[in-house]
């Protein structure tokens, strides 16, 4: 679903954007004011590790289509709202710039569709749902099950301001999204349930830790082995020949997720996932420690 250069154009890409960064900071606000409890330094590494891990794993849905996680209900969850939209953020920004999955004019519309929605919305749906009675594992499966169109959505009306999105196209983006959301509520709800002592998890259980380095491990042996097919996103902008034949970040160092000097493919994919988690596990604590010390001061 990470769009690539040139994908919007006009004034979508400066207002997306904007709302980005204004939502990424109103989120850091909450957690520095004590609107949202911050989750510990540790618990928002690993879980903002293990989102960058489980979107590295492309599985194929049908013929010639893959799909990936998006984690926004899974890490709104795990961290609450705010955080959550900020560790999505962080994932997609480095995604860009170390790896150039998504153009770096494209961040601000991506951040929008899967932090700010695929996060945000997802896990205020949650918790309305879990206010009105609905059991924990239902909550979590309808929050990841509209994070995805919620982000789809997202994506529809931007594309469409854009001049690239008849009524066919937002049709087949809509239905080939379909058995994605059913896989990111599914895996989201047996997770979570699985780790239920990190319902509301802003301390960092044992369980919630082995539970996540599982993640991480997994995701990291796993990902030469995924499907090579385009996305549902790709796949739909090819059919109807919207795909733009542009670069994305060219000063990316890692593109595609290979690291040039290693011959081996498997060997390559693992090393810049690795690098990947590393660095996003790196970044997040080195973010959330401060947020977590000003939150503190606060009280």
């Amino acid at each position: 679903m990470h769009l690539p250069s040139e994908m919007l154009n006009g004034a979508v890409c400066p207002v997306s954007a904007a709302v980005a960064a204004g939502g990424v900071a109103l989120a850091a606000y909450a957690l520095v004011r004590g609107k949202s409890k911050a989750p510990s330094a540790k618990m928002f590494a690993l879980v903002s590790a293990a989102v960058f891990g489980l979107q590295m794993l492309n599985y194929p849905v049908t013929d010639g289509i893959s799909g990936h996680l998006i984690g926004g209900a899974f890490a709104a969850v795990l961290l609450g709202v705010p955080a959550g939209i900020l560790s999505l953020a962080l994932v997609l920004t480095l995604q860009t710039l170390l790896f150039a999955d998504g153009g770096l004019s494209m961040l601000g519309a991506n951040t929008v569709n899967m932090a700010l929605l695929g996060a945000g919305a997802s896990g205020a749906v949650f918790y309305a749902l879990k206010k009105r009675g609905c059991s924990f594992p239902l909550c979590v499966f309808f929050a990841g099950f509209l994070s995805v169109f919620a982000a789809v959505g997202a994506l529809s009306v931007e594309l469409a301001v854009s001049g690239k999105a008849s009524a066919d196209v937002i049709g087949t983006l809509l239905k080939t999204h379909l058995a994605l959301a059913v896989v990111e509520g599914a895996f989201s709800a047996a997770f979570l349930t699985f780790v239920s002592t990190a319902e509301r998890g802003r301390g960092i259980s044992k369980k919630a830790v082995l539970s996540l380095s599982a993640i991480i491990l997994v995701s990291l042996l796993a990902a030469p082995f995924a499907s090579a097919f385009p996305d549902a996103f790709e796949w739909t902008m090819g059919q109807f020949s919207l795909l733009p034949d542009a670069p994305n970040f060219a000063r990316a160092p890692f593109p595609e997720y290979e690291v040039s000097g290693i011959s081996s493919g498997i060997a390559s994919s693992m090393f810049a996932g690795f690098i990947g988690m590393f660095m996003t596990a790196l970044l997040g604590f080195a973010a959330m420690h401060p947020l977590n010390r000003a939150a503190k001061v606060k009280e």
